[in-house]
């Protein structure tokens, strides 16, 4: 029954242009991912310049005027950064290795570029499910 599948994705005859489709995927994730990445980069920088101020606002803001709640917020400012990075880590690495796949015509590379694409959707859902409980307990909160 299965002997009339192809072995591989390659052996199916994917046309030219379904992989003018893939490339022009490849090439939107990776600008995405890269932009994404200078953002992080100018927010890290924006934060390292002027982290004593934004502390000193941030302690002035709070109601108990602790400076520990300001330390908190960037602390989770940091953890936000970091999982976005990661985040965008894996669209960079899913765009390269679909490329990389389609020009060799490997499909060892073609099936890692899907995987880090699942990586990238599934932490695209975590964000997703995240953010409707922050708004969710905002709602409730008020």
């Amino acid at each position: 029954m299965d002997q009339d599948q192809p072995s591989s994705l390659f052996d199916m005859e994917m046309d030219s242009n379904a992989q003018a489709h893939l490339l022009s995927i490849s090439k939107w994730a990776k600008f995405i991912s890269v932009t994404g990445f200078v953002i992080g980069a100018l927010v890290l920088l924006g934060l390292a310049t002027g982290g004593r101020e934004i502390l000193n606002t941030l302690t002035a803001l709070t109601s108990l005027g602790q400076t520990n709640i300001a330390g908190a917020l960037i602390v989770a400012a940091i953890i936000v950064l970091g999982f976005a990075g990661t985040w965008l880590y894996f669209l960079l690495r899913a765009s390269g290795m679909l490329r990389r796949g389609l020009q060799s015509r490997n499909t060892n590379d073609f099936a890692e570029g899907f995987k880090a694409m699942r990586i990238y959707f599934v932490l695209s859902i975590v964000i997703s499910v995240l953010s409707i409980l922050g708004t969710l307990f905002s709602l409730v909160n008020m």
